[in-house]
């Protein structure tokens, strides 16, 4: 991703290259990917409540794209204002609020290619949770059931509510106003599967980088409440259990510093493991125990 100016004004170059596994685990991202996101975002942009970068220009070929600078009205990513200690709670209702929009009017869509399967998706996100409890793959499996939302029998799989997912919904991938406006960014890993994942795969950041002294606890709490709260006026949070679930995946996945900032320190880590770890010992059931667990750990 560069900076440019084109015609007087600023603006994102993206481009796009097969991305080489640089561990064992990693896979092989095609520049496929180019295109799935140039889709998406073109889709997304004529959703109302969703604001995505518009496409200036896009250059297949070459797997290149020109996206307008939302820095230029203010906006500056989430995750610069967590890690600066400045998230302002303004946020938390629209990214609440996006979010389900997003669900909710992507679940017309028609299936479409993807860059990145669920299962591939739920490999990667879901690694450390395997290395934390190894002799349980019986849960490892019935929660990666739920995140593909996959059957082999067609019968069996038009019962199942797979739909358009964005399972890179962090703070790195989303913009933000002092007004507590939000554009959402980087879609080239999306996947069919279960939109139960969205957010709480966003709110366990918050979780996170509140352990981790980015943010009051009072405020983690709240802006987690606040979100919820505008995420279920618009699709009902029925199942808590599995939002508990997916907060200590997510929590799991980033606990040793997985492309996230601010991972520093043995303190750091080991509270991430434990409150993930709390989630899966007690079985959490609902978001008044996640919350009760978050505020446990010291």
């Amino acid at each position: 991703v560069y900076e440019a100016t084109l015609d007087g004004k600023k603006a994102v170059v993206k481009h796009t290259e097969n991305t080489e596994p640089k561990t064992p685990v990693d896979f092989l991202i095609m520049s496929d990917a180019h295109d799935v996101e140039v889709k998406i975002i073109n889709k997304l942009e004529t959703i109302e409540g969703v604001r995505v970068p518009k496409i200036i220009e896009n250059f297949p070929k070459f797997t290149t794209m020109i996206l307008e600078d939302l820095r230029v009205e203010g906006y500056t990513l989430l995750s610069d204002q967590i890690i600066g200690k400045k998230l302002s709670l303004k946020s938390a209702e629209n990214i609440g609020k996006s979010l389900a929009i997003l669900a909710k009017q992507s679940q017309i869509w028609d299936e479409f290619k993807t860059n990145e399967s669920a299962q591939m998706s739920f490999y990667e996100r879901g690694l450390e949770y395997l290395i934390a409890y190894p002799n349980d793959t019986k849960k490892y499996y019935k929660m990666e059931a739920a995140f593909t939302q996959y059957k082999e029998e067609k019968e069996e799989q038009q019962k199942l509510d797979k739909y358009f997912v964005w399972p890179d919904g962090h703070p790195k991938n989303m913009l933000v106003t002092d007004n507590g406006e939000v554009a959402f960014i980087d879609f080239g890993r999306c996947h069919w599967g279960d939109q139960r994942y969205m957010l709480p795969n966003f709110l366990a950041h918050i979780f996170l980088y509140g352990l981790l002294g980015y943010i009051p606890e009072k405020k983690t709490i709240d802006y987690v409440k606040r979100c919820v709260k505008a995420y279920g006026d618009i699709i009902p949070v029925k199942d808590e259990g599995v939002f508990a679930e997916y907060v200590g995946l997510e929590v799991f996945h980033r606990a040793f510093g997985r492309y996230v900032d601010g991972v520093e320190n043995r303190d750091g880590k080991l509270k991430l493991l434990e409150f993930a770890m709390i989630i899966f010992d007690k079985e959490i059931k609902s978001i008044k125990s996640l919350l009760h667990a978050y505020s446990s750990i010291k």
